[in-house]
């Protein structure tokens, strides 16, 4: 392979690696999108929370603030995704 398709070839998997990780953060954690917050608390999985502390703190506190809420549309409300 000529050294400067090499050099493009890197550049172009580089670039695609950090859209990957840009939109990584924007996907939800919560995969059950018919979940209320009722269920979402009662089931544990808020322990499971792949967000920081202060950030699944809000959404725990949000979900039993809107239990008839969807816990998806709980979670996006409260990390702006």
């Amino acid at each position: 392979m000529p050294r400067p398709f090499r050099a493009l070839l890197a550049r172009m998997l580089l670039a695609v690696c950090a859209v990957l990780l840009l939109a990584a953060p924007a996907a939800a954690r919560i995969t059950d999108r018919e979940l209320s917050c009722a269920d979402w608390l009662k089931s544990g999985a808020h322990r499971k929370s792949e967000y920081a502390a202060p950030v699944a703190n809000k959404i725990r506190a949000f979900c039993a603030a809107n239990p008839k809420m969807k816990a998806i549309d709980a979670e996006m409300t409260m990390t702006g995704d």
